[in-house]
């Protein structure tokens, strides 16, 4: 092996640790304290709810809605259906857990349970007494939850693209994925666009992620702490009995899926459908659509949401009934 050869693994190698080095330290992170001078807006308020300085915006009256927006998203996420909804509504979005601009849980409770006592305690200090709920992917884990638990306060659900069905190997958002060194750069650190690639597969064509949702996206996963607190609540999240649950709503339900979701599949809708058994439903799925069609097709996904609020589709409501089936009596000579 010739010297040169020898330099150039050399200075590979160099690189390969100063990169290795770059990406498990702080450099690339950021404070809350930054990401919240650059990103909170005018209509940005803060409030402690229990402990925890949470972030939420409330706009617009009228009867309220409560949007709960994905995993590893922000209250940013509903922007056009907020505006669109505050015409008539009084509108509260808030940022989860590790989310958007809200800060850290002091007990590192970071769990959607908690996410979902954070959602009923920042309710309550706004004095809302009963309200519908819009949510998606994982804040559906919340959003029928919350339904199931305080059936009283929901005049309304609304599941996006919901979370929450069992897992299969296939389909477990933990399974492991890339290669060895690939899993460990992306626990790490995942540069814009890695991110944008990771969007662009939600995004069915030709709908593709915006800049500022990219940009946005790769700064707040780059806050200090959030990896690590985002990665234990996946981690130690389990699915427990949905169909239990689901049985406990009460709430009109609209269920809204992209046809081509390559995150949570399509069929996942008639099974939230079928569970659904004390609440009266309607389903409506959009092909060429994937998992994040509030912002994919925000024209058509704001007027059907505001047509279902509104009670324009009552008519169409369904109850799931579960029939008894007995075994045939057989003959036998």
């Amino acid at each position: 092996m010739s010297k040169w050869l020898l330099m150039v693994l050399a200075l590979l190698a160099i690189a390969f640790a100063l990169t290795a080095w770059v990406w498990s330290s702080d450099l690339l992170k950021l404070e809350l304290s930054e990401l919240e001078e650059k990103y909170a807006t005018a209509d940005s308020k803060f409030m402690d709810v229990d402990g925890v300085r949470m972030h939420y915006m409330d706009q617009g009256e009228g009867p309220v809605v409560v949007l709960l927006h994905a995993s590893f998203m922000h209250l940013r996420t509903w922007d056009s259906l907020a505006a669109a909804l505050a015409a008539n509504h009084r509108v509260i979005r808030m940022d989860f857990l590790i989310a958007g601009l809200t800060g850290p849980e002091p007990n590192q409770n970071y769990s959607f349970d908690r996410n979902l006592e954070l959602v009923h305690e920042l309710t309550r200090k706004l004095g809302v007494e009963k309200f519908a709920i819009v949510s998606t992917s994982s804040g559906g884990i919340v959003g029928f939850n919350y339904a199931a638990q305080y059936p009283e306060r929901v005049s309304r659900l609304v599941l996006v693209n919901s979370a929450g069905l069992p897992r299969t190997r296939v389909t477990n958002p933990n399974r492991a994925r890339g290669t060895v060194i690939s899993r460990w750069f992306s626990a790490r650190h995942q540069t814009r666009e890695m991110l944008r690639e990771t969007l662009d597969q939600n995004f069915i064509e030709p709908h593709e992620p915006p800049d500022w949702l990219v940009d946005m996206n790769y700064d707040m996963r780059r806050r200090k702490g959030a990896r690590e607190a985002g990665a234990l609540q996946m981690r130690n999240f389990r699915t427990g009995d949905p169909a239990s649950v689901l049985a406990k709503v009460r709430a009109p339900t609209l269920i809204l899926w992209g046809l081509d979701n390559q995150t949570v599949v399509h069929l996942e809708a008639d099974v939230f459908q079928l569970w659904l058994t004390q609440a009266p439903t309607i389903k409506k799925k959009y092909p060429g659509v994937g998992h994040y069609l509030y912002m994919e097709i925000p024209e058509d996904f704001n007027a059907d949401l505001a047509s279902f609020l509104a009670g324009d589709w009552d008519a169409q409501l369904r109850y799931t009934r579960r029939v008894a089936v007995q075994a045939a009596a057989v003959a036998v000579e």
